[in-house]
């Protein structure tokens, strides 16, 4: 009997991780989410003083953007991008992004940056997660009140009483 158990559990523990973001057109998987996770957070980190891309969950948004806004093509290019981005770390390192130290993923992304050969599909790929992950921050309500000083309501000082 245990041994039939074990069986039955096996295949189950074998199995990668999905995604814990309902995608209806794209599919990833966790290790996959948790490396998007580690590289928004390494294009903008958290410091002492302000919020980084984890606080917000930039990856989150990013996945729903790919999957909500973006064409079929685009969406097949993103995937392909992320395996290639993955493939990039592992030739140049020898491991997963995932797995790599900060001084390593920093290295990985200043060669993208500076477009040091680079596959194609990774440098749009990059580019794709870079550009969600500043949209991401820059329309975060943290960023909004504590950097731009934004008022929902212009001339929020207004005085009813006092003649303009």
């Amino acid at each position: 009997m245990l041994i039939s158990a074990g069986a039955g559990l096996l295949p189950s523990c074998m199995q990668e991780s999905s995604s814990t973001i309902p995608l209806k057109h794209i599919s990833i998987t966790g290790s996959q989410q948790q490396m998007l996770a580690q590289l928004t957070e390494a294009i903008i980190p958290k410091t002492q003083n302000f919020i980084g891309a984890n606080d917000l969950k930039a990856h989150e948004f990013m996945l729903t953007m790919i999957d909500d806004c973006v064409s079929p093509e685009e969406q097949k290019d993103f995937t392909e991008g992320l395996k290639d981005f993955d493939k990039l770390s592992l030739d140049k390192f020898g491991k997963a992004f995932t797995s790599t130290t900060p001084e390593q993923k920093h290295s990985l992304i200043a060669d993208i940056e500076g477009k040091k050969n680079i596959p194609e599909n990774a440098q749009k790929f990059y580019g794709t997660v870079k550009r969600y992950t500043v949209q991401s921050f820059t329309s975060s309500e943290k960023y909004m009140l504590d950097i731009r000083k934004y008022k929902q309501t212009p001339g929020g000082d207004f005085k009813g009483c006092v003649p303009v």
